[in-house]
């Protein structure tokens, strides 16, 4: 706990405490594009010239630990030349300078003949080192870092308060009373509340601590030098190589993790690519379907229109004699008729031999060999043969000429109102009706129309490329190195509650209890920056728009992102009411190429 907290603290930076110096928003690209300035612009000073050769020196040195490293704190301690946004400072004040050379035309071609220019060049070499190691030779007040020396440098009796505000005598520094606003005045006590006291922790992390715990009996572990603790009332023993070492070496294993990360982030990259490309495949294919079942709605629509068309002209062409419509009537009535005879007939038949066969059931005696009821059913059943002989020469058919008959009504022709159709429908119905079937024109009018299958088949097509749209849509990532999680749903059991987060979709809250289910949202978008641009964008997602809470606002989560090698959610908390912030471990949020270096924090 000692160590994380700790490092939680160097990780927070919102001041440099420097009265008109801010805090730089990406100090380590900055400070790389000013040193390679540097030295492209070196490359106009003659090489024979010591200050070129001095500044390139110290420069490579200086650019060699920034490219080494992303941890700020360790390249302020390697550099030791104060907090980063000072080393910028004197980056940018040294490229300014060898401008001014520049124009004072500084010539070393002769070197050992003009000992002045020598003396001269000299000078000036060992100016890029002054700043960088005044503070040595600076009376430092207990509490200041460094960096702030030049800060606390006496300049005469009196003293300026950082902010402005007033001056002091130089003596009432560190003097146990507040004298300045911004309590800039007592760096090493607990007489200002607003000031902070700097612990160096050599062999560790340098840290602040606020001015109130100085000297207060405790030994605060982010002072593991036990510096804050100077009155003697309690001795704190220093633990810096111990918590030193115990943190590179976390750090080690940290980098371990990431690298471990890092290729599963490649393979979670290659699948969110190969996707893409599938579904931007499945969408151009999708297209060219639903353009080709557009055409051919399109055509059966016309030949629909065209066969009513058709029809509608053939039905008021020509009428049919309504004598000859009756003659047939009365053919189709004495068919039916025949049908409902051989039904009858059938009917009887299947009564008969279920009798034959219960008598044999109900007569039959099966612990005995019993021939005298078998006997009796195959005499029945002989019978029952000569009483259908001839059975199957029963059938109704039409002859030749009901044929030519037929023909002839189903022809132009029709009796007003009743339409050929229509009759043939009746008479066709009636008689499946009797036999208890479906006619084939029946199951013919249950199925879909042509028109209505191509009609059909366009609105799927039109669903599918909506959907494919709306999958293309989502933000997965610079390098679609989240479409692996989409729809993945991860748990976390705080011991009242089970949270469920299913990635791009919803945030649920179960208890533990009565199972019941609370909705806190879905999501809704990335937050971790304000810009796609930024490392941190893709670090944290909100899930918005949940059930309100009671006399509360809409519940909502916070879903912070950060590298591991497994997906997991390894804590939950409530800061505000109804707005919970879960924090989760995944290979998607590691870094495309980590640094590895087991000896690069040694120097700590």
């Amino acid at each position: 706990m000692q160590v994380t907290r700790t490092l939680f603290n160097a990780a927070q930076k919102a001041t440099t405490g420097l009265f008109g110096l801010a805090v730089h928003p990406n100090p380590k690209s900055h400070l790389i594009k000013t040193y390679r300035r540097t030295l492209e612009t070196l490359t106009q000073i003659p090489p024979t010239a010591v200050y070129r050769q001095a500044t390139e020196a110290l420069t490579q040195h200086r650019l060699s630990i920034i490219e080494s490293s992303d941890n700020i704190k360790e390249i302020e301690n390697r550099i030791g030349a104060g907090i980063i946004e000072e080393i910028i400072w004197q980056a940018e004040d040294e490229l300014k300078l060898i401008a001014k050379v520049k124009e004072w035309k500084i010539q070393v071609s002769n070197v050992k003949s003009n000992k002045s220019i020598l003396s001269v060049l000299i000078i000036l070499s060992l100016c890029s080192l002054i700043y960088a190691t005044t503070e040595e030779f600076i009376e430092i007040p207990r509490g200041v870092p460094k960096s702030k020396a030049s800060l606390y440098e006496r300049k005469g009796p009196n003293w300026t308060c950082l902010d402005g505000s007033g001056f002091i005598p130089y003596e009432a520094i560190n003097d146990e009373y507040c004298d300045c606003a911004d309590g800039s005045d007592e760096p090493g006590t607990s007489a200002c509340p607003n000031s902070k006291f700097y612990c160096k922790n050599i062999g560790h992390i340098p840290a602040y601590i606020s001015s109130s715990r100085v000297n207060d009996g405790v030994c605060d572990p982010e002072c593991c030098d036990g510096s804050d603790e100077y009155d003697g009332k309690i001795n704190c023993p220093n633990k810096c190589e111990e918590f030193g070492a115990e943190y590179r070496k976390h750090l080690k294993e940290m980098e371990i993790l990431r690298a471990q990360g890092a290729d599963k982030k490649q393979e979670y990259i290659k699948y969110g690519q190969k996707l893409k490309i599938e579904l931007l495949n499945s969408l151009d294919f999708a297209i060219v379907d639903l353009n080709a079942a557009k055409i051919k709605c399109a055509d059966r629509e016309a030949e629909l229109k065209k066969l009513e068309h058709l029809e509608k002209i053939k039905s008021e062409s020509s009428p049919i004699p309504v004598k000859e419509y009756n003659e047939r009537m009365k053919k189709y009535r004495v068919k039916i008729k025949g049908l409902k005879d051989q039904i009858n007939v059938l009917q009887g038949n299947v009564d008969a031999l279920s009798k034959i066969l219960q008598d044999l059931k109900n007569g039959h005696n099966q612990n005995e060999n019993d021939i005298t009821i078998v006997k009796s059913a195959i005499t029945a059943y002989d019978e029952f043969l000569d009483n259908n002989k001839g059975l199957e020469d029963f059938n109704v058919q039409d002859n030749e000429e009901d044929e030519k008959e037929d023909e002839i009504l189903m022809g132009d022709h029709k009796v007003p109102p009743v339409h050929v159709p229509e009759i043939k429908k009746t008479i066709v119905d009636m008689v499946y009706g009797f036999l208890g079937l479906e006619s084939n024109e029946s199951q013919d009018r249950s199925d879909e129309s042509e028109t209505s299958r191509a009609e059909k088949d366009r609105k799927e097509l039109e669903n599918k490329i909506n959907d494919l749209k709306i999958k293309l849509s989502k933000d997965h990532g610079k390098q679609d190195e989240f479409a692996k999680l989409d729809g993945e749903c991860f748990e976390y059991d705080s011991g009242e509650y089970t949270y469920s987060i299913c990635m791009f979709g919803a945030a649920t809250q179960k208890s533990n209890k009565d199972h019941s289910s609370t909705h806190l949202g879905n999501f809704q978008k990335w937050s971790g920056a304000q810009s796609e641009s930024d490392p941190g964008y893709y670090t944290q997602q909100i899930y918005a728009n949940g059930l309100r809470c009671w006399n509360g606002p809409e519940r909502s989560v916070k879903l912070n992102l950060e590298c591991g090698i497994e997906n997991e959610i390894i804590s939950v908390v409530e800061p505000e009411k109804c707005e919970y912030h879960l924090k989760m471990k995944t290979p998607a949020v590691c870094p495309d190429n980590p640094f590895i270096d087991s000896n690069k924090h040694d120097e700590l």
